[in-house]
């Protein structure tokens, strides 16, 4: 058996991927609600997020994972493509959403990235 590939074996493809972030300004009223259980159980509410981030890469589906500045997870959800995770992020919070940042490709960890991202930008949590 050898350890060299065959002739005809495909180069390895590099992966398509998205890693953006996005600020959540203080909306004027909060649209949508995660909570860590089904049916909603008021004990269980998750906080309302500061940042949330996007990833797709070449799998289907994008995901979109909502933190608070102190690295609390604040809820996460799947949907078919980056576009549509979007589309769902721009109707949580409206013109709270602040622009998307791309996350830098030499970031390993972009849920780090993105915590510390907005732990540096929001001065003041009082009166969320």
């Amino acid at each position: 058996m050898s350890d060299r590939l065959s002739d005809d074996a495909s180069p390895a493809r590099p992966v398509a991927r998205t890693r953006t972030l996005a600020l959540i300004g203080v909306p004027d009223e909060r649209r949508a609600t995660h909570t860590a259980s089904f049916p909603l159980d008021p004990s269980r509410m998750l906080p309302d997020a500061d940042v949330v981030l996007l990833v797709a890469d070449d799998d289907p589906g994008a995901m979109l994972f909502r933190y608070t500045a102190y690295g609390e997870l604040a809820g996460d959800t799947w949907h078919p493509d980056a576009d549509a995770a979007r589309a769902q992020v721009a109707d949580e919070y409206g013109d709270a959403l602040q622009p998307w940042v791309d996350v830098p490709e030499e970031v390993t960890d972009a849920h780090h990235f993105a915590v510390r991202y907005a732990a540096e930008r929001i001065n003041d949590r009082e009166g969320r």
